[in-house]
C-alpha cells in the first residue's frame, strides 16, 4: 500500500525536476494544446501499430505496450505504484484454452472405412469442458433445440443416449425476417441459438458429442468454412466435446443416409416447425480432442502523483485499459478474421489520454490536495480482469479511494457528443459536470448507472463513485479497421480537458463525493434470448484454492486446510440493487451451488446461469467463513445502459 514517503525508486525531487523540465518544454512551445495533441497522436500511433500485434493477452505486443506505458509514466514524473519501486502489478490470469495434441476427428461410413477430417480446413473443435475422447453413431438433430415456449423440440422423438448429434447453427425461420412475430424472433437469435445452449441441451439428452454445421440460410451471405478455435466463445463450460464441420462434410453423409442435403432439411423444418431428427444409419464419428488450459502472466501498470494537505491520503484512481483483441478471437466482430486488431480507439485512445493526464498532473505545482493513482489495466477485453485484480489488491486502501475516473474509447468524438456513465453514483456528479461543461460545451449523454462494460464496473459495486468517459460506439468497434488514422485527436484533447477539470474539482473539494445507488432504468422488454442477470462479479483467479485461503484470511480471519477447498467461484463484488445483493449475497462470498448445479469453477457458473431465463427463481448457496448459506434469488434482466 502507498504511504507518503520517499520509498519509491525515483526520489520525489528528481521526478519533479524532470516533470518541470518537460513542463518548460511545453511552455516554450507556446501552445500546450498543440504539444498535447502531438503527444497523444504519437502515443496512439505506437500503441495501435502492427508492432504491438493488437495487444492481445499473452502476446509480446501487450508486454511492449506495458513497457511503453511504464516508460511514459516514469518520464512524466509519476512515482512507481508498487512498494517494491515497480510500476508493474503482475499476476497470473485465469486459464486460457488452446488446442493440444492429439486433436483429430474421423468419420466411419457404412462401408466401415474410417476417413480423417483435416483440422482447420474440414473441422475445428470448440472449447469445452471434460474428456475429449468419444465415439458414437451419428444422429442428425436439426437445430439441436428444445424450446417448450415455441412448442419445438428436435429431440422429441429420438433417443440420442451415447450418440453424436449433428446440429445446424442458428434457428428455424431465420429467413422469415419480415415478420417480427415469427417463432424464434425471425432474424434475432434467441438464447437457444447459442453454441453453449445447444451443447448443454445435447448433453442433457445423453449425447456424447456435438458436431455443428453452418445452416444453409446463413451461407447465402457468407462462405462455408470452419471458424478459428475460440471464435465461438462461451462454450468452455459445456461438458461434452464440440466440433464444427463444413457443409460439404455434412452433405456427403446426409445425401447417402437420408437421400437429402442440408438445404432441403432446413427448408422442411422451417416450413412446418416439425423436427426431422433421425439417425444416419451406418455413420459414426470418432474423435480425440485435446484442450490445454494454461496460465498467462499479465500486469497492470500503476503510477502515482502524491497529494499534499490534510486530504493527501485520499485517492482518485484514473484508469484505462491498454489491452485489445490481438488477431481477433471471441470478441472480434470481424467473423473469421486473423488480421491484427490494432484497437486505436479501443483502447489506445484511453491509454494515450491516461498518459497525457499523467504528464499534466505529475508536474502540477502545487500538487493537488489528494493523491492520484494512474492505472493502465490489462485483461479488460477478457472480463475486466486487471481492474478486478486491482480492487482485490489495491495499492491504496479502497476506503481511502474516493472516486474512480475511467476512459475507454474516447477517440471518436463526433458533433461534440460525449457519453458519461456513473453520473448517478455520487450526489455531486451531475451538478459538477453541468457546471464544468459550461466551459467545454459538450452535448453530454449522462447515464446514471455505473455499468458501462469497462473497468469502472470493478469499482462501483464496491460503493466507490465512478465516472466513465466514452465517445460512443462506431462501425470499427472490435474490427481490424480500428486504425489510428480515424482518431479525432483534437476531439480527444477536448475530452481530456473535461476529464482534467473533473479530477481537479474532485481532488480539491472540501469533502469526498457521497456515493449514491443510481436509480435503476427499467429492464428491457422481455425478449427470448436475454441472458439472466444475477448481479455478481466473479473473480478470475488462476489459483482458486489459494484465493479462497486469502478470502478467509481477509474477510473472516483464520485459515482452512487447502485440501478442503473443492472449488467454487469467489465473488469480487455484487452489483448494488441487483438480484444477488437483494437476496443477501455479499462481496467475498464463495458461490458453490446455483439451482441444481454444483459450482466448482467459472465454467460451471456460466453453464448454470445460461441454463435459466430471466424471472426464474433459483436457490444459490455460498460459503461465508464457517457458514454455508442458501438464498432464494429471482434472476433479473440486465438493466438498460
Amino acid at each position: 500500500m502507498i504511504k507518503r514517503s520517499t520509498r519509491f525508486g525515483w526520489p520525489r525531487s528528481a521526478a519533479l525536476a524532470l516533470g518541470m523540465l518537460l513542463g518548460g518544454l511545453v511552455l516554450a512551445g507556446g501552445d500546450r494544446s498543440a504539444t498535447s495533441r502531438a503527444h497523444i497522436l504519437r502515443d496512439i500511433q505506437y500503441l495501435a501499430s502492427d508492432e504491438l500485434e493488437g495487444r492481445g493477452v499473452g502476446s509480446q505486443g501487450l508486454d511492449r505496450a506495458a513497457d511503453y506505458v511504464r516508460d511514459q509514466f516514469r518520464q512524466a514524473g509519476l512515482q512507481p505504484g508498487l512498494s517494491d519501486s515497480s510500476y508493474f502489478q503482475a499476476f497470473p490470469m485465469a486459464q486460457a484454452s488452446a488446442l493440444g495434441q492429439p486433436t483429430e476427428l474421423a468419420l466411419r461410413g457404412p462401408d466401415g472405412v474410417k476417413r480423417a477430417l483435416r483440422l482447420n480446413d474440414e473441422f475445428v473443435p470448440l472449447d469445452f469442458k471434460g474428456p475429449g475422447t468419444f465415439e458414437g453413431p451419428l444422429v442428425f438433430a436439426g437445430y439441436g433445440i428444445t424450446a417448450p415456449e415455441y412448442k419445438y423440440d428436435d429431440y422429441a422423438a429420438v433417443d440420442v443416449q451415447g450418440k453424436v448429434v449433428m446440429v445446424m447453427r442458428h434457428e428455424p425461420l431465420q429467413s422469415d425476417q419480415a415478420d417480427p412475430h415469427a417463432p424464434f424472433q425471425g432474424r434475432i437469435d434467441t438464447t437457444h441459438a447459442r453454441f453453449a445452449a445447444k451443447g448443454e441441451n445435447a448433453a442433457r439428452h445423453g449425447a456424447v458429442a456435438v458436431v455443428f454445421v453452418n445452416d444453409p440460410y446463413s451461407l447465402r451471405s457468407q462462405k462455408d468454412e470452419v471458424m478459428p478455435f475460440g471464435r465461438a466463445g462461451g462454450t468452455s463450460g459445456v461438458p461434452i466435446p464440440l466440433a464444427h464441420v463444413t457443409r460439404e462434410v455434412a452433405d456427403a453423409m446426409l445425401s447417402r443416409a437420408m437421400g437429402s442435403d442440408l438445404g432441403a432439411l432446413e427448408a422442411a423444418i422451417d416450413k412446418d416447425l416439425k423436427p426431422h431428427t433421425r439417425p444416419l444409419d451406418g455413420w459414426s464419428v470418432v474423435g480425440r480432442i485435446t484442450i490445454e488450459k494454461k496460465n498467462v502472466d499479465v500486469k497492470n501498470v500503476l503510477g502515482v502523483a502524491e497529494g499534499s494537505g490534510p486530504h493527501a491520503d485520499e485517492t482518485i484512481v484514473i484508469g484505462a485499459h491498454y489491452d485489445h483483441l490481438g488477431r481477433g478471437g471471441p470478441g472480434s466482430l470481424a467473423i473469421g478474421s486473423h488480421e491484427i486488431h490494432n484497437g486505436a480507439d479501443d483502447n489506445a485512445s484511453g491509454t494515450a489520454g491516461l498518459i497525457e493526464l499523467a504528464r499534466r498532473f505529475a508536474i502540477r505545482q502545487p500538487p493537488l490536495p489528494r493523491r492520484l493513482v494512474f492505472a493502465a489495466f490489462t485483461g479488460e477485453e477478457l472480463g475486466l480482469v486487471g481492474s478486478a485484480y486491482y480492487v482485490n489488491h489495491p495499492v491504496v486502501p479502497l476506503e481511502q479511494t474516493i472516486a474512480m475516473v475511467n476512459m475507454d474509447m474516447i477517440g471518436r468524438l463526433r458533433q461534440d457528443r460525449l457519453v458519461i456513465y456513473g453520473t448517478g453514483t455520487a450526489s455531486e456528479f451531475s451538478p459538477l459536470l453541468e457546471s464544468l461543461n459550461a466551459k467545454h460545451h459538450f452535448e453530454i449523454k449522462a447515464v446514471a448507472g455505473g455499468s458501462g462494460r469497462s473497468d469502472q464496473d470493478s469499482f462501483w459495486p464496491l460503493r466507490i463513485p465512478v465516472l466513465h468517459f466514452f465517445t460512443d460506439n462506431h462501425e470499427d468497434y472490435h474490427k481490424p479497421s480500428d486504425h489510428w488514422e480515424k482518431i479525432n485527436v483534437e476531439g480527444l484533447d477536448q475530452v481530456l480537458g473535461l476529464v482534467e477539470d473533473t479530477v481537479v474539482a474532485l481532488a480539491s473539494a472540501e469533502t469526498r463525493p457521497a456515493y449514491t445507488v443510481p436509480p435503476e432504468k427499467p429492464a428491457r422488454d422481455a425478449v427470448a434470448g436475454d441472458r439472466p442477470y444475477l448481479g455478481t462479479i466473479p473473480s478470475y483467479s488462476s489459483d482458486v484454492a489459494q484465493q479462497m485461503q486469502d478470502h478467509y484470511a481477509r474477510y473472516h480471519g483464520g485459515n482452512i486446510p487447502r485440501d478442503a477447498v473443492r472449488g467454487g467461484v469467489m465473488l469480487d463484488g455484487v452489483a448494488p440493487g441487483g438480484p444477488a445483493e437483494q437476496a443477501g449475497v455479499r462481496r467475498g462470498d464463495i458461490l458453490i451451488r446455483l439451482g441444481d448445479q454444483e459450482i466448482k469453477d467459472l465454467e460451471d457458473f456460466q453453464s448454470a446461469l445460461v441454463g435459466h431465463q430471466p424471472g426464474d427463481s433459483v436457490r444459490i448457496t455460498v460459503l461465508r467463513g464457517d457458514l454455508r448459506v442458501t438464498y432464494p434469488v429471482t434472476l433479473g434482466q440486465r438493466p438498460q445502459e
